[in-house]
């Protein structure tokens, strides 16, 4: 297959991280750059720049005169991430729910509703969850959450990337936008959890296990 849009690098890595999730790549395969390249259709800068991008994420490990090869993906792991992430999100959410202003409500929302593409719908969902993380007061618990957030970052990538229905993760994201405009916090935190928790069950389900 060949790959367009997106940067040709990301495109890479997001195909592979694909491969990695559903299993197509399996635990302790080599992933090298010619066969990225032959496979993928693409030239050897972005399939290097691919493959240091899985590395940097823990997905793969590069051994020194050897190679790269694939780790085995802890879904348990991944969970815990997550669901750590969402325990922490919706205690800044509840800190500093009333420190987020209308303006930057509004302003999120109508990027939402100009939005139709996988990369809008990523930007879109870094900056609400950046701006629930700003108005928390406490900055020990914003740096613990923009952690998780960078740890878990591939697989909330790779949701985007892979979904064929950028419209139902807007509408995940215009409700929680929607209950914080009404003041509505309990409304809010259980729809927060909600839409962090459920990047886990995509990626049971992808791997074909079930629950985690």
């Amino acid at each position: 297959m060949r790959l367009k849009h997106f940067s040709l690098a990301e495109q890479v890595y997001n195909e592979l991280l694909k491969q990695i999730i559903d299993g197509s790549r399996k635990e302790g395969e080599k992933l090298s750059e010619e066969n990225v390249c032959r496979e993928l259709g693409v030239s050897r800068t972005p399939a290097r720049e691919a493959l240091l991008m899985l590395v940097r994420d823990g997905l793969v490990n590069r051994v020194q005169r050897c190679g790269c090869y694939v780790k085995k993906l802890d879904t348990e792991e991944i969970a815990e991430l997550f669901e750590c992430r969402m325990m922490l999100e919706c205690l800044a959410l509840e800190n500093g729910f009333d420190n987020i202003s209308e303006p930057a409500l509004l302003q999120l929302e109508k990027q939402l509703e100009a939005g139709d593409n996988k990369r809008s719908s990523l930007d879109a969902d870094v900056k609400m969850h950046e701006l629930i993380i700003s108005s928390c007061p406490n900055r020990h618990l914003q740096e613990l959450i923009r952690q998780l957030i960078q740890r878990t970052s591939p697989f909330r990538s790779w949701r985007t990337y892979d979904t064929k229905d950028i419209e139902s993760l807007s509408l995940e994201r215009k409700e929680i936008i929607q209950a914080i405009r009404k003041r509505d916090k309990a409304l809010a935190k259980a729809l927060l959890g909600q839409h962090i928790l459920s990047g886990v069950s995509v990626i049971a389900e992808k791997q074909g296990i079930g629950d985690v």
